[in-house]
């Protein structure tokens, strides 16, 4: 009874460091999207670059980010993720250094936008393979998800008097601080398991079987239409006649609700079934969007807000769950992670030729159509892939046990 209790609580500070080495990693690793307008401010002010300048930087950041995901799915890199990890947060802190004290010439603006996207692909790649090779994996990407919003509030907060110091690219210092404070931490990817058995993907194996194809179908889709919408939330805001106090405020109470959401989420992981929350949350994402763009007044603005972040995270952490399930060694996850970035960046500009032509509510059906017109062709296909992928480690330990 003693051995059983103590196997428990070690396997729990085991979940915990993990949880908390990746909750680092994917904060730093979303760090360019979430705060890209405080970048793009950076180089028109500090370095006087030309908004199609300061917005290529923006592209270059993001598409390079999603491009190494894609390569990094394709191959088997030999370095642990510990120290896959460690080099992401070196590049980022030295890309962010060159940005600050570089000249403000366009290659230089644009090759250090690569390296940043390196550096958040080696983060992205670390933590998506340690997770996947847990074994609950949606518990961690649950926590993960929220821990991670954490780095990037952090950072925020950091911006202002980073500013107030050291100028307007004193945004990029906060960001290198931020990655040199956070270097220890993902020494837990240390405590990675190992001995999951992994059947559905061995290396050499294809990348993408059914299952995983129904799989970046529906994270596509709901990154495209998202994206599309949730780009242009602060405009509709603005379009009401809401403050711009009142829509940050807004976006902070969706952010902490979120959190909450992710730990409860992480709480209760063993507990709900994968498929209902996946049909849920994907739902509510979709829903989140259009009643954002079709809002009549602020309760609706807001309850559109708070429903979209909520949905957002948890769904995030579930499809990551998804993608361990059906491949313990990540790649599946690294890729289809790739993908949503790719989605993610080409979700603004459809949105943006939506609300030119046509109006905030044409964008808002849009979006919720892209978030949820995959799922009645792609779920099926996906939860009879993931019943297969979890009957089979049971089958292999009950043969063990036989033997």
């Amino acid at each position: 009874m003693a051995r059983s209790e103590q196997a428990h609580s070690a396997q729990d500070r085991s979940v915990l460091v993990l949880a908390m080495g990746a909750s680092i990693c994917s904060g730093c690793a979303h760090l360019g999207s979430s705060i890209m307008p405080f970048q793009i401010d950076a180089l028109m002010t500090g370095l006087h670059q030309s908004a199609s300048l300061a917005g290529v930087f923006g592209f270059f950041e993001i598409f390079s980010f999603a491009l190494f995901m894609l390569l990094l799915s394709r191959v088997f890199l030999a370095l642990p993720v510990m120290y896959s990890a460690l080099s992401g947060m070196a590049l980022g802190i030295v890309a962010c250094l060159l940005l600050y004290i570089g000249p403000g010439v366009e290659v230089w603006i644009c090759s250090v936008a690569v390296l940043l996207g390196l550096s958040a692909a080696l983060l992205c790649r670390s933590y998506v393979r340690a997770v996947s090779s847990s074994l609950n994996p949606e518990r961690i990407y649950a926590i993960a998800s929220g821990g991670g919003l954490v780095i990037i509030v952090s950072v925020i907060a950091l911006v202002p008097v980073s500013t107030r110091y050291f100028g307007p690219l004193g945004v990029f210092l906060a960001v290198a601080c931020i990655m040199l404070l956070a270097m220890p931490s993902v020494l837990s990817f240390r405590h990675v398991h190992a001995c999951r058995p992994v059947t559905r993907q061995q290396k050499g194996g294809p990348l993408l079987t059914g299952g995983a194809i129904a799989l970046l179908c529906v994270w596509v889709g709901c990154s495209l239409g998202s994206s599309m919408a949730w780009s242009f939330a602060e405009r509709m805001g603005r379009n009401l006649g809401l403050s711009p106090d009142f829509i940050v405020s807004l976006s902070t109470v969706g952010i902490v609700t979120s959190v909450l959401a992710s730990l409860v989420g992480a709480a209760l992981a063993h507990r709900w079934r994968r498929e209902t929350v996946l049909l849920l949350t994907l739902l509510g994402t979709g829903a989140g969007c259009l009643l954002t763009c079709v809002a009549w007044d602020a309760l609706s603005y807001g309850a559109g807000v708070v429903l979209y972040w909520n949905c957002a995270m948890l769904s995030y952490a579930w499809l990551l769950g998804s993608a361990a399930t059906l491949d313990g060694s990540g790649r599946v996850g690294t890729f289809c992670g790739g993908m949503d970035r790719m989605g993610y960046a080409l979700g603004a500009p459809l949105g943006g030729l939506l609300v030119d032509h046509t109006s905030f509510t044409v964008l808002g059906i849009c979006g919720f159509l892209m978030c949820v017109a995959p799922l009645p062709f792609a779920l099926p296909v996906l939860f009879r892939a993931l019943h297969k992928s979890t009957m089979a480690p049971t089958e292999h330990e009950a043969h063990l046990e036989m033997v």
